[in-house]
């Protein structure tokens, strides 16, 4: 393995780094909250828009000190039912979150609702996504959302689908209607640009190479970019002859290389490239 790779891999599960995702993630979304969203009175999918919805309705409570309050009982039960690592750095995100949510001071004015709903949700989304790359998270709804698969057997999308459809529904009893709306698109960008962070850092190639040198091409991936290979039995479906395909994953960085390295060896080969979101196993992502 590329001894840079490698290092990186060591480092994104020590302390220091998780600590630096979640607060770094932490002040994001503090300052999507504090600064768009409760100015604009809008709700964040998640325990922080119930938060935001029971300050909405009892103000002398702070947003920081509601967040605060919902996410013990739920740490009580994640206390038994996830991992004391998880549960000690996602405790960590919480508190963070919560002091940062509480000492904020700045709040942006936006002239038009549509500009408060696109800022909100992609510094929320990016806020997520970040503490979400580390081995805990900002509390809440990751917490409940493992209790009810493991003890109930809900998926994790459906609970947070339920949970944010209940929390918006109450919304519209205190909230205009358009708010609640507002909210709901917010959550959806936020949620893409989510999805965007987590494709950033988790992006791999699958890469099919069929060659008329395998031995060579899987030498040359091996040494030249530090990557496994597999090699798979094949028969062509014109010609009936049989071929052997050279299967490989790398990451998007090393592809162009890659590509350099399969056609310096065979000019005529054949390759196919298929994006694959996620992949497990030594080289890569360890399941966390």
């Amino acid at each position: 393995m590329d001894p840079v790779i490698n290092r990186f891999q060591k480092m994104s599960y020590s302390i220091p780094w998780n600590v630096a995702l979640l607060t770094l993630g932490s002040f994001l979304t503090a300052l999507a909250i504090k600064g768009v969203i409760i100015s604009n009175a809008f709700l964040p999918s998640g325990i922080s828009g119930l938060g935001l919805l029971l300050y909405y309705i009892l103000p002398a409570v702070s947003p920081g000190m509601w967040i605060f309050l919902l996410n013990i009982p739920i740490f009580l039960i994640g206390w038994f039912f996830i991992s004391r690592s998880f549960f000690l750095y996602s405790l960590y995100g919480m508190l963070t979150l919560s002091g940062f949510v509480e000492l904020l001071p700045w709040t942006v004015s936006f002239h038009d609702k549509w500009l408060a709903v696109l800022a909100g949700g992609v510094v929320l989304g990016l806020g997520s996504g970040i503490a979400l790359r580390s081995l805990g998270s900002t509390g809440g709804i990751g917490i409940l959302q493992i209790f009810f698969r493991e003890k109930l057997g809900i998926k994790a999308g459906q609970f947070s689908m339920g949970f944010n459809v209940v929390v918006l529904g109450i919304g519209t009893i205190w909230l205009s209607l358009n708010d609640v709306l507002y909210s709901l698109a917010m959550i959806y960008v936020s949620a893409a640009v989510i999805d965007v962070v987590q494709r950033l850092f988790n992006q791999r190639k699958m890469v099919l190479i069929i060659t008329s040198f395998p031995e060579a091409v899987s030498g040359a991936i091996m040494t030249k970019h530090g990557r496994g290979t597999t090699l798979i039995n094949a028969r062509g479906g014109y010609t009936g002859q049989e071929r052997t395909v050279v299967l490989t994953v790398v990451d998007s960085f090393r592809l162009k290389r890659l590509e350099a390295t399969i056609y310096n060896i065979d000019p005529a080969a054949f390759v196919i490239i298929e994006t694959t979101f996620s992949v497990l196993g030594k080289g890569f992502s360890v399941p966390r």
